[in-house]
């Protein structure tokens, strides 16, 4: 546990200087689709895994049909890894799977080319705290493309809060579908876990 401790002591001053040297040249990185939404108010949704089909990309979907609906002039903007899926297949995918109608004009999609960084199988060891910085390099790169007026980890990549905080200035929230893993959620496995191997 101490060597974990140590590691982070370690870690932290590495990356607050790399976060204030990266905030530097930020602001000369925009690219076009930040040009593109630049004086139109933004809500973007961190969700490497956008195209997955599971529970937590129904939640996406829902989310962005909510704000669409009560926030029509409001520029959704979905940064994904799924380079190889094309914005009209996402909208048909959230139609057909889970029902939900996106009006295609109202949202945006930010390819993230980086998402090897959060995948679980490119850290064979110290997995967790791997995605966790790994998150940084993607979110690094999401904002480079965008600075959105909100921000909202939809995956559980809490270290991309304070990056687009305090780095972009964004507001800031998250609904996370898979937490962390903790102790509390290892103790509730635990007895299901028993009653399965008797």
């Amino acid at each position: 546990m101490l060597f974990y401790i140590l590691c982070f002591f370690l870690t932290l001053p590495f990356l607050l200087v790399l976060l204030l040297r990266l905030r530097a040249s930020y602001a000369s990185s925009q690219s076009s689709i930040g040009k593109e939404l630049a004086g139109k108010e933004t809500i973007a949704f961190f969700h490497p895994y956008a195209h997955a089909g599971g529970g937590g990309e129904r939640v996406l979907w829902c989310s962005i049909r909510a704000v669409q609906q009560r926030y029509p002039t409001v520029t959704c903007v979905v940064y994904t890894g799924d380079t190889d899926v094309t914005p009209s297949e996402f909208l048909l995918q959230a139609k057909r799977q889970f029902g939900v109608d996106i009006n295609s004009a109202g949202i945006r999609f930010v390819f993230l080319h980086s998402r090897r960084w959060v995948d679980a199988s490119s850290w064979k060891r110290f997995t967790l705290i791997g995605q966790s910085l790994g998150s940084l390099v993607v979110g690094w790169e999401a904002l480079c493309q965008l600075r959105p007026d909100i921000y909202i980890d939809s995956m559980g990549y809490a270290f991309t809060l304070p990056l687009f905080s305090l780095l972009a200035g964004s507001r800031v929230g998250c609904y996370v579908h898979y937490p962390t893993i903790s102790t509390d959620m290892l103790e509730q496995v635990e007895p299901m876990k028993r009653w399965r191997l008797q």
